[in-house]
């Protein structure tokens, strides 16, 4: 809008205070009060449908400014294509990093600034004017009263384009129709106190440049010098943020924070705009919740949350046993009325569990322990109204021998990128493996986004030239041979004519790098995105001089089928000692960027439903200090750091590792497994 057109409005009328109504927080619907087992299942609350801001219907932009941050309501019903025309604008970045360049006052000074107005220049020195697109028509149908935002435009009624102001006084007459034909279009209104922002800088002290820098608010600013770029009142972005907290989103127009009045009774976390709270012992607690907007306006809800039924107090744990002698696992349970036990066993390659006969008491009494009694025990608890599983305890023999004999990853491959397994070996001489880097056939198990055509390459751990490259696995000279040590190994087969990947093949103990290490890089032939399997097989048998001891893989892994996760065989005749980690916030000290913020895992046997071992934090205990140091692999400097990392005796069989990040978050993460050696 030109100087010359806002003369004209200030002649033709005068301004008043009468505001347009703001939205703050509210409630809606009532959080009813909760209820759950001990220790039990977590109750979900979606937080939309208790909190609202009133009234809205538009799209909800947020502007950062020098002064603070302020949400804006779109109103696409008034005014359509200005709508599409702003949005555009701050989709494209043209508004970041843009300047206020005029506060103007239409009438008697003494009732402060009448519109603060931005959208048309860079905030640099000198500064220049942002790209433009084509003009839009008026649409005027809403007045201009304070806290609206309305299109900049010179005196044809058709000229707006970037630049926009906000009305810090009614100026429903000054700017209206009757006053200055044809008016001024109205296409947005300020969403809670985003006026305190507005406000603030209409305060502060404008100076009279040159058009169209006449009336630019400047801080601090002295005329004796230059105007410098810390003198601007600066506009760093405009973004589209959604209502609610939403995936995809850094922010959003209302905030949820929760409070437990006892995390001893009930842990309460948000999870986007899901309240989840996590039952812990019996009794009662208060539960808060806050909704919160960009300028602080808040709506809060209490309600109660009791936890009632069987709460487990000593879960039972895992224990090593020596065969021939006798050992028990027990659980200690409280609850409103008496309670019946009855014990359950897995044991690895079942696929399903057994309920135990006469295993009905609190305590279960193992006997003469043998290699069958190996496996997964835990306890269903059960009173007249309520139920709950124990933790798993995992019962192993002491003695006897085991090894890795096969580590997979799987994992999905964005576009022009790889999956990069890597393994080591312990031992010297050569070593035979078949590797494989699975991806068409993946189809049939039923993952329809494989890698279509999948192409392997072997490197030494240190080295940047690969010994080894495959692209389809009949290629390979010893295909025959391959295919059948892989049958004997228990692998899957490749069919034929498909474009998976796969080697048998020797490699060097200690390697050219003189280290026992290898990575195993996979990627797509044509560069495209696509899932896919890495194997690696020990064809020898456990008398070997050489050995597989440890598997890791960096990746993106998301939800999903996204999930980067791991799988490691143990065979043999005892159990195996591992130390399990995946690191998410540590790799940013490797360089590494666009890491899992908070990852966790669990371990799960293969064909069952329920974990074996499992963690969110690894807290920086000193025996997983020693075992890192143990099992060779790197410090994480930060006790505190959210990585996660578990030792865990395992039978033998085989095992998955499954990563996922805390609320649904997806990052790159560095998944490894070690055999510890005791």
């Amino acid at each position: 809008m030109s100087r010359k057109a806002f003369l004209i409005a200030a002649l033709l009328g005068t301004s008043s205070t009468l505001a347009v109504a703001q939205s703050l927080p509210a409630t809606t619907n009532a959080i009813p009060d909760q209820e759950g087992n001990p220790n039990g299942a977590a109750v979900s609350v979606v937080l939309t449908n208790h909190f609202t801001i009133p009234g809205l219907s538009g799209d909800i932009m947020r502007f950062v400014t020098r002064f603070g941050s302020l949400d804006v309501e779109m109103l696409p019903a008034a005014a359509p294509n200005h709508v599409i025309n702003f949005q555009g604008y701050a989709e494209r970045g043209d508004y970041d990093n843009t300047i206020i360049h005029r506060i103007a006052d239409f009438s008697n000074p003494a009732d402060g600034i009448d519109v603060v107005q931005g959208g048309g220049f860079t905030a640099e020195v000198p500064t220049e004017r942002i790209p433009t697109e084509d003009d839009i028509a008026l649409e005027y149908n809403e007045p201009n009263a304070r806290g609206t935002l309305a299109a900049a435009r010179g005196t044809d009624a058709d000229s707006a384009n970037s630049q926009w102001y906000f009305n810090t006084s009614d100026n429903s007459t000054v700017l209206g129709p009757d006053n200055n034909p044809p008016g001024f279009t109205v296409f947005g209104r300020v969403i809670g106190n985003g006026m305190e922002v507005i406000d603030a800088i209409a305060e502060v002290p404008s100076y009279p440049f040159s058009v169209p820098f006449n009336e630019i608010p400047l801080v601090d600013f002295e005329f004796n010098r230059d105007v410098a770029v810390e003198d601007y009142v600066w506009i760093s972005s405009i973004r589209e943020v959604p209502l609610y907290p939403t995936t995809g989103y850094d922010s959003s127009a209302l905030v949820f924070s929760v409070s437990s009045s006892d995390e001893n009774v009930v842990v309460a976390e948000i999870v986007s705009s899901t309240l989840v709270l996590s039952p812990r012992m019996r009794g009662s607690a208060t539960i808060t919740v806050t909704a919160t907007d960009v300028r602080g306006g808040t709506a809060m809800q209490e309600f109660n949350f009791s936890t009632s039924g069987i709460e487990i107090t000593v879960q039972p744990a895992s224990i090593d046993v020596a065969a021939g002698t006798d050992s028990s696992l027990s659980v200690t349970a409280a609850a409103d009325s008496a309670i019946s036990y009855q014990w359950y066993r897995q044991r690895p390659g079942e696929t399903s569990p057994t309920a135990i006969t006469g295993a009905t008491a609190a305590t279960l009494n193992l006997s003469d322990v043998t290699a069958s009694d190996m496996g997964f025990y835990w306890v269903n608890l059960t009173t007249v109204d309520s139920e709950l599983n124990s933790d798993v305890a995992i019962v192993t023999l002491s003695g006897g021998t085991s090894r890795l004999a096969n580590l997979s990853t799987r994992g999905s491959v964005p576009a022009g990128e790889t999956l990069t397994p890597g393994f080591v070996l312990r031992g010297d001489g050569a070593k035979d493996l078949v590797i494989r880097a699975v991806g068409p056939t993946l189809v049939d198990f039923g993952v329809t986004s494989a890698m279509a055509d999948p192409v392997m390459d072997l490197t030494p751990l240190g080295a940047t030239t690969s010994i080894l490259t495959n692209d389809n696995w009949e290629d390979s000279p010893n295909s025959a041979t391959l295919a059948s040590i892989s049958a004997e190994l228990g692998a899957f087969p490749l069919g034929t004519g498909s474009l998976d990947a796969a080697v048998l093949t020797s490699v060097a103990l200690p390697n050219t790098q003189g280290n026992t290490g290898y990575t195993v890089q996979i990627r797509s032939s044509d560069g495209s995105s696509g899932i896919a399997l890495a194997e690696i097989y020990d064809p020898d048998g456990p008398a070997s001089n050489a050995q597989l001891s440890n598997i890791s893989a960096r990746g993106f892994s998301g939800n999903g089928d996204e999930v980067l996760a791991p799988g490691f065989v143990i065979d043999g005749t005892g159990a195996k000692t591992m130390l399990i980690r995946v690191v998410g916030p540590t790799l940013t000290n490797f360089g590494v960027t666009g890491t899992m913020t908070d990852p966790r895992f669990e371990v799960i046997p293969v064909d069952h439903l329920n974990p074996v071992a499992a963690n969110d934090n690894w807290g920086g205990t000193a025996a997983l200090k020693a075992a890192f140091a143990t099992a060779g692999a790197f410090a994480f400097p930060d006790d505190n750091s959210l990585d996660a990392a578990v030792v865990v005796r395992l039978p033998p069989g085989a095992y998955t590792v499954r990563p996922v990040g805390a609320n649904e978050g997806t990052g790159v993460i560095l998944v490894e497994a070690y055999e510890v050696i005791e």
